[in-house]
């Protein structure tokens, strides 16, 4: 291999003569003067329009820019979803990207890992040490024991980083949402309908932004909180859409905002919810509630189930992708079994429900196989388990059920338990059953994009295709739970494992772009001793955190005031615009695409070829500026970059044309039939029968055939019991009673802004919602110091005794404590509520999801607050924004 050197550990941390080496060591507090512009004699204000990026609600900003320096923000009443309105964590960008601790340059560790020593690089030299180590890894061991990782808030773009890895050559990367956050609602409402799901926490769920003309009439809110999780979008138009009249219930431990202005408030017992579900699904099959002929004629539950193999019966199968197999109906004019060519047959009248026997078998109709599976879920069976009224749960179902249109907006809290997909598959259920899909006034829609982008590998074209089927198959994790394919990712706790046994390999690099790992990730306390097997880290991000604390290498990323990108909002495409630059801060897509060419000029053959134009086709080679890389996207629909920052927000489609309802009754111009949806039978799969195909062989999301998961994947949704659950009669539930619930509050992200001094006035440590009983029986007062014990760990919070929360259940939000990065314990520790959480068996079947919420804690008085924590405004003063002049971007 040309210009190979080899680069151990020890000579890596040894490494003192190096190219742009300052002399501080000690503090990741290294400042250097900005290179800036000259003084004007005349101020120059200018005014920009941009999107935030504090979240993933990507609302619309003006930012005001005075001599370079952003001065201002408030919202743009252009912007289609959030109509002008800003939130408390997009009002503290200026405090982000202005913060003294921001990551400036790039720096190298000179001490042992944990002792915050660095040393500043050039970027040249980051990016050739990386590289360096990443080609010695891979000849040496294998490409698949380099692993990747992205998430926990801030400014991501995360398929650059699946990108890097299918060139590479690796398949593990992991994002510490994916499986425990969004994925699971992805998986199932692609596999069912074919369309977008609807979460409004992820800017889903369209049809709520039109809220003057959408005929909605009901809205369930199962599990999410608009208006603490994106209050100035989702929270701003649910509360439009309420003062309009629209009927709501709320599925929820906590009394929200949302929760106390609902029509039905359901405090359920955590990580019950499908159990619930699956009532809501009894209850409508048994009254009939449903809509018939949608159900008839638009999904697959008329269609003949082998009752033995749980596969659909077919007549014939397709060879025309445009043509769906013909399925076997069971035909009540011939008492027989009869084939139902698509899209109908009025020639045969279909059996709904029913159970048959043919040729010595048994088939049951889907309709049937469904209804037995919710059969024993009365509202008195569900209502034990669930620990709620019966009574409020049939309200629930006939707020729901009797106004129509309406839809469920699923949100995060039952993607962060081991029944994850089978919570998403029964609310794709309930709104398939009631025909609320593409209808208008339904959550469910195809409305049409700009074309822009290859959907859904947005924005970063994937080259899933450059992954060798060979190092596909050792994705850890990715035989067992398949569905993980879907965004091409590993299983967490598969990858963590294998860096702890060695078996199957042992993965040794890992290069981290993300908020703080150490407070993202379950368990907390298995992330370091992963940490401390491993040879070396990268850690890519806008500002220090307690996992940088034990890289080798810090990356400065831009914050979101700092980026380009382009943002798909309704039936506009907006710019976020770099509306200045900061030191030596590196968009992280130009990072990772940085990081691949040089492994291809140290002779990596996969990132070689990716220098190759017609090898990489749609996929793209590589791009030396973020720019380039929008622009080619842009050009689709005749625009540059530049023009698009000109016409934020471009409407590429008028909003009657762009709200296409009814798609699936569109005409196919190849088979003259209607479309249908985008699914295997062209129908809505309440029956799910790929599901099997899935865990059998990976398809259709693996791009070769796996060898089959350990069990069939189920074609209908279950409910499992939480494996911690205080209705054991164990040891374990008496020494753990209470159950332990988490979700968001309106100040923070994921793991980002506990270094926002506004905001940790506003918030300054995580409270532990308590009912005012429990905290009686537990010896704890409002505002006193609480230990909060699981069988993992231990930490604390304030106690905040309420009613707003369900008896026998505790909520806290995740935490973490940036004051505390020079300590021993880097801030991790103290209130981490990750380490408290599950990251063991048992998963889900589908996508190995890990427990993070519903599980066992016990509660006790604390005798103070944390060693080193602030709490008192005063405290937070040394983060306040310290302005600095903009510089010109790095180029490597």
């Amino acid at each position: 291999m040309s210009d190979k050197v080899s680069i151990s550990n020890m000579d890596f941390l040894a490494a003192t003569n190096v190219d742009g080496l300052d002399a501080a060591v000690g503090s990741l507090k290294l400042l250097k003067k900005s290179v800036g512009t000259k003084k004007k004699e005349k101020d120059e204000i200018r005014k920009v329009k941009t999107c935030c990026r504090a979240c993933i609600a990507n609302c619309g900003v003006i930012a005001t820019v005075k001599n370079g320096r952003v001065i201002k923000l408030e919202g743009n009443p252009e912007d289609r979803m959030s109509k002008g309105r800003m939130c408390a964590k997009g009002l503290s960008g200026i405090q982000a990207l202005y913060h003294p601790n921001r990551n400036k340059y790039p720096m190298m560790r000179v001490g042992k890992r944990g002792e915050n020593k660095w040393r500043r690089i050039s970027w040249e030299k980051a990016i050739d040490i990386i590289a360096r180590k990443l080609v010695e890894t891979k000849e040496k061991y294998g490409a698949e024991t380099v692993f990747c990782s992205t998430g926990g808030g801030g400014n991501p773009e995360i398929w650059s980083i699946a990108r890097f890895c299918n060139i590479f050559g690796t398949p593990n990367w992991f994002e510490p949402g994916c499986a425990q956050c969004y994925l699971p609602r992805v998986l199932a409402y692609t596999m069912m309908y074919g369309g977008v799901d609807p979460s409004i926490a992820d800017s889903n769920a369209l049809e709520i932004y039109d809220t003057e003309n959408t005929p909605i009439q009901s809205l369930v809110l199962w599990g999410t909180d608009p208006s603490y999780s994106c209050p100035a979008s989702g929270g701003g138009a649910v509360a439009d859409l309420r003062a309009k009249g629209v009927k709501t219930v709320v599925i929820d431990p906590r009394l929200t905002p949302d929760a106390a202005k609902a029509d039905v408030w359901l405090p359920i017992r955590p990580g019950t919810d499908v159990a619930l579900m699956l009532a809501w699904i009894r209850y409508i099959m048994e009254h009939k509630l449903y809509d018939e002929e949608f159900v008839m004629k638009w999904t697959n539950l008329p269609y003949l189930v082998d009752a033995e193999s749980k596969m659909l019966l077919r007549a014939e199968k397709s060879e025309d992708p445009n043509i769906p197999d013909t399925f076997m109906v069971w035909d009540a004019k011939t008492n027989a079994p009869k084939p139902l060519t698509y899209p109908w047959d009025d020639s045969l009248d279909p059996v709904l429900d029913g159970c048959f026997e043919a040729d010595g078998k048994v088939y049951k109709t889907g309709f049937r196989m469904l209804w037995e599976q919710a059969e024993q879920y009365t509202l008195e069976y569900a209502g034990d388990i669930c620990e709620l009224d019966p009574e409020k749960i049939k309200e629930a179902i006939l707020v729901y059920a009797e106004n129509t249109p309406g839809g469920i907006a699923l949100g995060v809290s039952t993607d962060q338990t081991p029944n994850s997909v089978q919570a998403a598959m029964s609310t794709a259920v309930l709104d398939l059953l009631m025909g609320n899909v593409e209808r208008p006034g339904s959550l469910l829609q195809r409305f049409q994009t700009s074309g822009v982008f290859d959907m859904p590998n947005y924005p970063v074209p994937i080259a899933a295709d450059r992954l060798p089927d060979e190092q596909l198959k050792k994705r850890l994790g990715g035989i067992e739970h398949k569905g993980l394919h879907i965004w091409y990712a590993g299983h967490i706790t598969s990858i963590f494992d294998a860096v702890l046994t060695g078996k199957p390999y042992k993965p040794r690099v890992w290069i981290d772009r993300s908020g703080n790992k150490l407070a993202a990730v379950a368990d907390s306390q298995k992330v370091k001793k992963v940490i401390d097997e491993l040879d070396f880290i990268v850690h890519m991000y806008m500002y220090p955190t307690s996992f940088s604390a034990y890289a080798d290498i810090l990356l400065p990323t831009e914050e979101w005031l700092e980026t380009n990108m382009i943002v798909e909002t309704c039936n506009t495409l907006c710019a976020r615009q770099q509306v200045t630059h900061l030191w030596e801060t590196m968009d992280e897509t130009l990072i990772w695409s940085k990081i691949a060419k040089r492994c291809g000029e140290l002779g990596d053959e996969g990132c070689k070829k990716a220098f190759d134009a017609e090898y990489m086709g749609k996929d793209l080679p590589y791009w030396d500026n973020v720019t380039d890389l929008w622009d080619h996207f842009l050009g689709r629909i005749g625009l540059t970059f530049e023009d698009l920052k000109k016409q934020t927000p471009y409407e590429y489609m008028p909003k009657d044309e762009w709200k296409d309802y009814y798609v699936y009754k569109k005409e196919d111009p190849e088979t003259k039939l209607p479309q249908g949806f985008a699914t295997p039978s062209k129908k809505c799969e309440i029956y799910l029968e790929s599901m099997i195909t899935l865990g059998r062989t990976g398809k259709p999301f693996s791009k070769c055939e796996l060898p089959p998961a350990s069990k069939d994947y189920e074609p209908l949704p279950y409910y499992l019991e939480p494996a911690e659950s205080p209705r054991n009669d164990s040891r374990e539930a008496k020494e753990f009673p209470l159950v332990l619930t988490s979700g968001r509050v309106p100040f923070y992200h994921h793991g980002t802004l506990r270094n926002i001094p506004w905001l940790r006035e506003i918030y300054p440590v995580p409270e532990l919602w308590m009912y005012p009983d429990d905290a009686k029986k537990y010896g704890l007062e409002d505002g006193g110091w609480a230990w909060i014990e699981s069988k993992r760990g231990k930490i604390r919070a304030v106690v905040a005794v309420t009613e707003g929360i369900k008896p026998g259940v505790v909520y806290m939000e995740r935490f973490w404590n940036p004051e505390n990065l020079q300590s021993k314990t880097h801030g991790w520790t103290e209130m981490n509520v990750n380490m408290l959480t599950r990251a063991s068996a048992p998963f889900n079947d589908v996508v190995g999801t890990y427990t993070l919420r519903g599980f066992l804690v016990k509660v006790y008085p604390a005798e103070g607050a944390p060693e080193g924590i602030w709490k008192n405004p005063q405290d937070f003063s040394s983060w306040l924004a310290k302005p600095s002049d903009p510089t010109e971007e790095v180029t490597v």
